[in-house]
């Protein structure tokens, strides 16, 4: 059982992190479902090239602790499944269960993608820490 999340925590982080390496290199696809912004359509923030290849970096090296290629200690996978429940509960303004920005485009894929999968993520780090 441990095994197969693992493994579906290696695709998934591995996908996550090319899409992050693709905007760092200049790819347009999916950003402006990825950037929180205003019910004016205006981005909340304004992620750098450098901040972006820091998360493709850390979703590269949360699939390689899921290989166990990379080896912190058991608890990293409790400190990757608070991270991840943290992002679930959100700002409590534009991300996450408690956001008050609802009608915007990211907060459709938030709603709909983004916070599953990462209660998913969650969830799935929690129990092979408690495992």
């Amino acid at each position: 059982m441990t095994e197969v999340l693992q493994l579906i925590n290696v695709v998934i982080f591995f996908f996550l992190g090319g899409i992050h390496v693709y905007w760092v290199l200049g790819g347009s696809w999916g950003i402006k479902f990825a950037i929180p912004s205003t019910e004016e359509g205006r981005p909340v923030l304004k992620p750098r090239k450098v901040g972006t290849l820091v998360v493709a970096i850390g979703l590269v090296v949360a699939a390689l602790l899921n290989l166990n290629v990379l080896v912190f200690g058991h608890g990293v996978y409790f400190v990757i499944g608070l991270l991840f429940g943290l992002r679930v509960i959100g700002d409590f303004k534009y991300v996450g269960l408690g956001k008050k920005v609802k009608n915007t485009i990211f907060a459709q894929k938030d709603a709909t993608v983004f916070i599953p999968l990462c209660l998913y993520l969650s969830l799935s780090h929690l129990f092979l820490f408690f495992w």
